[in-house]
């Protein structure tokens, strides 16, 4: 399992639109170094080809690296918000998996008693979780405003709460002078007053001592310099003190308190004056229902609660509220303000090791890539002003269900299958739960050849494999589990219909390698760029237990532009932007698919990143320690401008010296064309895979003469073992053919 984006990034394209798919991507010998210590540098201004080349190698190394991110705790307790029945996934709330936790789930809220002074009562402890949601966010205060996967609370909002509440009550006046228990540790209550006001000590060491006297205590010495019946003053470490009376406090330099306890005064001629005091790191003021203050400083969003009748308290709750905004992610763990005592930690989203890109690819022609195949799947008619489904010269039949029609030259009253044509192509998909047992027929009727009900030829295309299927009788053809049944014939119709041994036959949806269904509409509607004429795509997820068919449903709109292209113009998946006119998102779900979209001018480039599995996430409650988030994985992309942010890592540059001011620095010129030959021997339809060392590590140039040879290049580097040591250097003219080249 690997953890992805802790901040998101837009994968503008898939590796299928330069000949690789995701999955196939695992030939490359990169050196170990470039595992989980590399950036990806393409130009600032590069063509679109080039940050689609970046996408297929972070993918590609992101799938050998096959990192985590983990959360690490120091000298505390943590708890992970999951269960083997319910795991936390993304756009759930803090509370969905566990809404409360408490002795069974950790030992810092294991039950105990209060039991000191007057007071010896029974206790349980609880912490309870907010409902605020696991998301996708931009923030003007976070980050820049990148896209962030993690919490966001809003001010006033509340995170959690702790509560201390006793099997029976207790009275509020016997609290002071008593060590409380709270948080699992112990504070010195110096008062209890009101009925709504506690003052406590924190870390207190309690000690009485006699005038001309010295004690030492907490690392410091004390004297007393002067008492009376009313009042004291100590020496601490030289510090005097004010006059304190009983239960007066004075906060000394270093920030530790004195309070006075009790004053035992002895007139001189018949005894020693005494005085009892605590020593502590500092003062807790709790008032009923308002923010609590420690060394007379409010603790913003910090606010107690006592649960109290009369003078008789049965609990004790401290609520943790977000001061203005607060931010909960990958690089920054949350710690309750005040007491310090408990942290919230987020390590990420954890992904499977492998999966597949699903683009749709505008043009007069929009194709549905589906990882392993391709569906030409609407057309845009300028003549007839019109759009199609299908490609310029052949119609996709699709249906919602098998038609239910008679047919010419066959039996009257037949129905229930598709009436086609030559060169017409169809899809029919069987559904099941089970993957494996999930199929796409996606067919051409490459030729019907009729002379008479008894003398015919029906051919069939596979369009996915090498499946084709010829007829040249009224019979059934074994596809797999689906039989394909030829019903009728004529000189220009073929009358198909299809049975599945299981599970159900659908004839406008197509599914994916793992499980992806995408859900066509069965006639366009879209004429014109003008008004609402518009087409949607469904993509719909499994659910968490890998069922196909069964989880959440998302849709993209597919529009005309004004230069008559057909692409994708929106989606009802929320995105963030990455930066000008590249945006990311999440499928709110348990598999949360990761969608990007580039937008130019009025156009889309729209790809989704498929797992097919559930997608966790790693929510931990801290208690009384140090948290942090360490990780080995996600390479990073960045533009030539930005390439001192990402000093001290191996790079991989796409893109000629041209257009990539990093390329031209190890090429030493911005090369085009002739100069770009003359000075790396790669000429038009050439490209260039060559290491150079640069400031200590390794940077990798993976360049073409143009931008398509550099999509040939990328496609070589993922399928071939290439040696990307320093100093070798491959020339290649296809993606396929290269040539090792030597000084």
């Amino acid at each position: 399992m690997k953890k992805l984006f802790r901040k998101a990034t837009a994968i503008l394209g898939n590796a299928a639109l330069i000949g690789a798919t995701v999955g196939m991507a695992a030939a490359a010998s990169y050196p170990e170094s470039f595992v989980g210590n590399t950036a990806i540098v393409v130009g600032a201004n590069a063509a679109p080809s080039d940050n689609i080349a970046a996408a297929s190698i972070a993918s590609n190394l992101d799938e050998n690296a096959a990192g985590s991110s983990t959360v690490t705790v120091e000298g505390g307790e943590s708890f992970k918000l999951d269960k083997s029945s319910n795991h936390f996934n993304f756009n759930e709330a803090l509370d969905s998996v566990y809404s409360t936790l408490d002795s069974d789930d950790m030992d810092f809220l294991a039950d105990g008693t209060y039991d000191d002074g007057s007071i010896d009562e029974d206790f349980e402890q609880t912490i309870a979780l907010n409902a605020n949601t696991l998301t996708l966010f931009t923030d003007n205060d976070y980050d820049n405003d990148a896209p962030t996967v993690g919490f966001k609370w809003g001010n006033t909002d509340s995170i959690l709460s702790y509560e201390m509440k006793y099997d029976n009550a207790i009275t509020f006046a016997d609290m002071a002078e008593t060590n409380l228990p709270l948080f699992g540790s112990e504070y010195y209550v110096l008062s209890a007053s009101g009925n709504d006001t506690l003052e406590l000590l924190d870390s207190a060491e309690k000690a009485v001592i006699a005038e001309g006297e010295t004690t030492t205590i907490g690392g410091k010495t004390i004297t007393i310099e002067y008492i009376n019946g009313a009042s004291v003053k100590f020496n601490v470490n030289g510090e005097i003190t004010d006059k304190l009376a009983d239960h007066d406090s004075y906060e000394l330099d270093d920030g530790t308190y004195i309070v006075t306890n009790e004053i035992l005064y002895t007139d001189k001629e018949t005894g020693i004056s005494k005085v009892e005091f605590s020593l502590g790191a500092g003062l807790i003021k709790l008032v009923s229902t308002d923010e609590i203050e420690i060394n007379d400083e409010d603790v913003d969003g910090l606010t107690a609660t006592f649960d109290i009748s009369g003078d008789q308290l049965t609990s004790i709750t401290i609520n943790w509220a977000s001061d203005d905004e607060t931010f909960l992610t990958e690089s920054d763990a949350i710690t309750m303000p005040g007491f310090e005592k408990i942290s919230l930690a987020f390590g990420g989203l954890d992904y499977a090791d492998d999966s597949e890109m699903i683009s749709l690819d505008n043009g007069e022609t929009l194709v549905l890539n589906m990882g392993n195949y391709d569906i030409e799947a609407m057309w845009y008619n300028k003549t007839a002003t019109a759009t199609v489904m299908g490609a310029e010269d052949y119609s996709l039949v699709l249906a919602t269900a098998a038609n239910v029609t008679s047919y010419p030259d066959n039996a009257t009253g037949f129905t229930g299958g598709l009436e086609l044509t030559e060169d017409n192509r169809f899809l029919a998909t069987r559904i099941e739960n089970d993957l494996s047992d999930a199929e796409t027929l996606y067919y051409e009727v490459s030729n019907i050849d009729y002379t008479s009900i008894s003398d015919f030829t029906v051919e069939l295309k596979d369009m996915i494999g090498d499946n084709d299927l010829t007829f040249d009788s009224l019979e059934d053809k074994d596809r797999g589990d689906v039989t394909v049944t030829l019903e009728g014939v004529s000189a220009t119709h073929a009358y198909f219909t299809f049975a599945a041994s299981s599970g159900s036959m659908t004839y406008n949806k197509a599914v994916s390698e793992k499980g992806m269904v995408v859900t066509l509409p069965i006639a366009s509607t879209i004429t014109t760029v003008a008004g609402d004429n518009s087409d949607s795509i469904s993509f719909t997820e499994a659910n968490d237990d890998e069922d196909v068919n069964a989880g959440s449903v998302f849709n993209v709109t597919v529009k005309l532009t004004s230069n008559d292209k057909l692409h994708v113009s929106a989606t009802d998946v929320a995105t963030e932007e990455t930066s000008d006119d590249k945006f990311v998102g999440y499928v709110k779900s348990a598999l949360a698919s990761i969608v990007t979209a580039g937008q130019s001018g009025d156009e889309y480039d729209f790809s989704i990143e498929y797992f097919g599995k559930e997608v966790t996430a790693d929510v931990t409650v801290v208690a009384d320690g140090d948290s942090s988030v360490s990780s080995d994985a996600g390479v990073m992309t960045v533009k030539d401008s930005e390439v001192a942010t990402v000093a001290g890592k191996n790079l991989i540059v796409v893109g000629g010296s041209a257009i990539n001011a990093v390329a031209a620095e190890l090429l030493g010129g911005a090369y085009s064309e002739a100069t770009f030959t003359s000075a790396t021997d790669v000429s038009a339809g050439e490209f260039l895979i060559q290491s150079f060392a640069r400031s200590g590590k390794t940077a990798l140039l993976v360049a073409g003469y143009n931008g398509a040879d550099t999509e040939k290049a990328v496609t070589y580097l993922l399928n071939n073992d290439v040696d990307t040591s320093v100093d070798s250097k491959v020339i290649g003219t296809s993606a396929t053919e290269a040539t090792v080249v030597t000084a």
